[in-house]
């Protein structure tokens, strides 16, 4: 269990988030953040696309094969496109730190379509930090990748399976951040037809 004292801090923070900053600021903050996501998206995209690593990077993130992984390194040792990989992880945590914005700051404006105060606000904007799992999720996977790289034809097996546990854990993340948004918008919806209705009531 967290010790009360944290999960306190996090309380604090919930309730902060969920009382400003205005819908406006987030709005504008989402939108910065999609376009700082999407200019990473491109120059990591490039800069794979440049390591010539054999496979898209899903099937060998979520490949759980050490064996797999050891041949992917060693064709790009032998195109001489290693560096340019290693150099991709790097681009990556551009990419990792536009994530973190891009989701937190789409699912606390989100969360400004639930009236104030109400607990669909919190929820919400309990799942913006919830969410922040995804991007620490592709840190760590990246910093598994940098033990691999180190010895890319030797490195222990089980480095794999850690690896491609971290990308599991990433992957089920952001679908639970791009499901929030759809289910968050459809549940405030309901929220102030409900109360309209009882009010016309």
């Amino acid at each position: 269990m967290m010790p009360a004292n944290r999960t306190t801090a996090m309380n604090r923070h919930i309730q902060r988030w969920a009382a400003s900053p205005s819908a406006a600021w987030l709005a504008i903050a989402t939108l910065a953040a999609f376009a700082f996501n999407q200019a990473a998206t491109v120059w990591l995209n490039a800069s794979y696309a440049a390591s010539k690593y054999p496979v898209p990077y899903y099937v060998a993130q979520l490949s759980f094969s050490a064996e797999k992984i050891k041949g992917w390194y060693a064709a790009m040792l032998q195109t001489g496109t290693l560096d340019v990989y290693v150099r991709t992880q790097n681009i990556d945590f551009v990419f990792i730190l536009s994530t973190l914005l891009l989701h937190f700051f789409a699912l606390v404006l989100v969360s400004r379509a639930f009236r104030e105060g109400s607990r669909g606000r919190t929820w919400m904007v309990a799942c913006a930090f919830i969410s922040a799992i995804a991007p620490l999720a592709d840190a760590s996977e990246n910093l598994v990748s940098y033990v691999m790289l180190a010895n890319p034809t030797t490195f222990a097996d089980w480095l794999a399976v850690l690896y491609s546990s971290c990308s599991a854990i990433k992957f089920a993340f952001f679908c639970f951040a791009y499901l929030c948004v759809p289910v968050g918008l459809a549940a405030a919806l309901g929220q102030r037809m409900t109360g309209r209705r009882a009010v016309l009531a």
